[in-house]
């Protein structure tokens, strides 16, 4: 009995001292707290002090949420604006201002020729990933390559799965990309009378059935079935909804975990993203173990060098669901961009079809149509204004400074801030993309009419540096294969239906550019 009765008293003890009057002065003492850290934020004590911006955005993080959770995705609008109005006059012209600070721990740059200095491709200079954006990812998918914070442990996993995704390696398997291109300009043409298609939702299905067969040697059988849905596009964008929440309320981030559960409650398109994470992946990986020939990029990670704790089924799930994330969403969009283009523009589909004449459109060659300068030209334009990531993808130079300047601005980034740029904002910039926002293939072709490499080094759809997309080489095979066969086989037969740029125009944020609210997407007719 005593010894119940002395257990109880710490408990008692608790229930006791969490008053009413002592849980208010612990929010007040908390909202001192804050107040205090606002103020050092905004203060001359603060090392990014002289960076401007607007102090409501270096004082705390809530003049983010604003933008990002409450209006959905709209701060790097509100970004581009900030570098409009830090911007200096010179006589008639007015200069962007080329870093301001958006958070307060976080600055944005927008001078393309500072991008190598924030995202190096020397592995020597050590670049984190910044800890506010990798908020955003909860579950397995905070495990993955993309998504891994520290620059050591993302050199050691990308290190293990970067020669699946090689030139080299993508050629060899360039014929399965090839085969699914071709099924899906067939099942195009098989639609014939019936009606508008909806684009987002064919080229959500190749991606979708590319990437699976690709890296884990099996489709997901998308183009097999009858009509375009389901894919995984609706539920990609369903789960990316949430990205915000997570950032700024990141405790709601261990709900995932009773996800497989509650999927089937939240649609079709979510329910069926939740079986590909949490059985569908798993279930391959197992497969990987008992018969490694078959299981690809599985096999790749459990054969590498990397250390047991690292090939946990949480681990690769992870990885496995990041694949189909980004291999995804990001091609589909371009395809959209230029498929628009293409029907919208007849001068440019009626050149590339000339570029592109005495080719068999059935037996189409990736290393022949890089070649090809007007095609390569389309990808790129296309690539250009679908941005890839729209968002920022900021890094932190753990250990040096960065030092900035161009004419009357300089700067010095103080080691352990995170800096990034923004694809959205980035091939927007008039001094390299002249009338940037308009679709002009011709800007990517020489005098001597071959291609213009120099424009490459602006473009940061893929990322820059040790931390570039791991896809890139997949992407532009599926966009060359992809492109060349509509433009040959589906594109004539293709008529655009009650589809303005508006209706495919990036509008906000969703780790990847989203149209207006409302908007109906790219719709063709097939005749």
């Amino acid at each position: 009995m005593a010894s119940i009765a002395l257990s109880s008293l710490p408990l008692d003890g608790l229930v006791a001292t969490l008053t009413p009057m002592n849980i208010l002065r612990l929010l007040g003492l908390y909202l001192a707290y804050k107040l205090a850290l606002g103020l050092y934020n905004i203060s001359p004590l603060h090392p990014l002090y002289n960076f401007p911006g607007p102090r409501l955005a270096a004082m705390s993080f809530i003049y983010e949420l604003y933008y990002d959770l409450i209006l959905v995705g709209r701060y790097s609008h509100e970004i581009k604006r900030m570098h409009e109005t830090y911007g200096m006059s010179h006589f008639l012209n007015q200069l962007l201002g080329p870093i301001v600070r958006i958070n307060p721990e976080e600055l944005h740059c927008n001078d393309p020729d500072f991008a190598e200095e924030i995202a190096p491709a020397s592995t020597a200079r050590v670049r984190d990933r910044h800890k506010h954006f990798l908020k955003s990812f909860p579950g397995p998918a905070k495990v993955a390559t993309a998504t891994t914070q520290e620059h050591e442990l993302h050199r050691l996993r990308k290190n293990a799965v970067s020669r699946f995704f090689s030139r080299a390696q993508m050629l060899r398997l360039e014929p399965e990309v090839h085969a699914m291109a071709q099924k899906m300009c067939d099942k195009i043409l098989m639609y014939a009378g019936k009606g508008p298609v909806e684009m987002i939702h064919v080229f959500g299905c190749f991606t979708g059935d590319t990437i699976s067969q690709y890296a884990y040697g099996k489709p997901f059988g998308l183009l097999d079935q009858d009509g375009w849905l389901p894919n995984l596009k609706p539920a990609l964008e369903a789960i990316s909804r949430t990205q915000y929440l997570f950032r700024f309320v990141p405790v709601l981030s261990h709900l995932v975990a009773f996800a497989p559960y509650l999927g089937k409650f939240m649609g079709d398109d979510v329910a069926g993203l939740m079986k590909y994470m949490h059985e569908t992946i798993p279930d391959l990986i197992i497969k990987a173990k008992r018969d490694p020939a078959k299981g690809r990029i599985f096999t790749e990670l459990l054969e590498s060098s990397l250390p047991e704790e690292e090939k946990t089924l949480f681990r690769l799930s992870g990885e496995g669901f990041s694949l189909i994330g980004a291999g995804t969403e990001s091609p589909a969009n371009t395809l959209i961009v230029i498929t628009y283009f293409l029907l919208t523009r007849p001068e440019i589909t009626a050149r590339l079809t000339e570029d592109l004449k005495g080719i068999n459109p059935r037996e189409l060659s990736w290393c022949e149509l890089e070649q090809q300068p007007y095609l390569n030209a389309v990808i790129y334009e296309g690539l250009r204004l679908s941005y890839g990531m729209s968002s920022r993808l900021a890094l932190v130079p753990r250990n040096e400074n960065l030092y900035y300047q161009n004419g009357d601005y300089q700067y010095v980034v103080p080691r352990g801030t995170a800096i990034g740029m923004s694809a959205s904002i980035a091939h927007h910039d008039e001094n390299v993309f002249p009338n940037s926002y308009e679709f002009v293939p011709e800007r990517w072709i020489d005098a001597q009419g071959q291609k213009n490499k120099a424009l490459e080094k602006y473009m940061t759809c893929f990322g820059r540096g040790t931390r570039q997309c791991l896809g890139m080489n997949l992407a532009f095979c599926e966009l060359y294969l992809v492109v060349a066969a509509m433009v040959l086989r589906s594109i004539p037969c293709m008529e655009i239906y009650d589809t303005k740029w508006d209706d495919i125009a990036y509008d906000y944020d969703m780790l990847t550019p989203q149209p207006k609210k409302g908007a109906r997407g790219l719709r063709v007719t097939i005749t």
